[in-house]
């Protein structure tokens, strides 16, 4: 008799072993699974995001106290941002500034491209070479890209 009751508790107590096992095997993935997620989205916070908003703000002072003219943006407008983004964008004149080594703050007038996508590899990609064409046409050590998660309708 004890021998039968001692085996019922052991074998309940196996079974709520089991139960709470099989919950921690449970909680652990799902925690492996969010920390794995945390660490994507740590690396590129724009991954979860349907729709996008980037910016690219670029410099007109050039070297020698030369400047991007207005001709030469608008051809520059024409025939490197127009052909990567045909569907549409947006063009604001703005001012802004920047710590040279040399010379203290620079202040200069800055063109700024805003544009709509939905965070495709040829969307950046576009963005990318647009930066890098600007930088080599007018001698700029740099382009600003600002990359926003957006919500956007027409």
């Amino acid at each position: 008799m004890f021998e039968e009751t001692f085996l019922k508790v052991g074998e309940r107590l196996g079974a709520l072993q089991a139960r709470v096992l099989a919950a921690l095997l449970l909680a652990f993935s799902v925690l492996i699974i969010l920390v794995m997620a945390g660490i994507y989205v740590w690396f590129d916070p724009l991954a979860l995001c349907r729709q996008q908003s980037s910016s690219l703000f670029f410099g007109t002072r050039m070297p020698e106290d030369r400047k991007v003219e207005v001709m030469d943006w608008a051809r520059f407008v024409d025939e490197t941002i127009v052909p990567r983004f045909p569907d549409g964008f947006t063009l604001l004149d703005g001012q802004g500034g920047w710590r040279s080594t040399n010379s203290g703050t620079v202040r200069e007038a800055t063109h700024i491209l805003l544009v709509l996508h939905d965070g495709s590899a040829s969307a950046k990609l576009g963005l990318d070479a647009i930066a890098a064409d600007y930088k080599a046409k007018f001698s700029q050590d740099s382009v600003l890209r600002l990359d926003q998660c957006a919500v956007y309708r027409f």
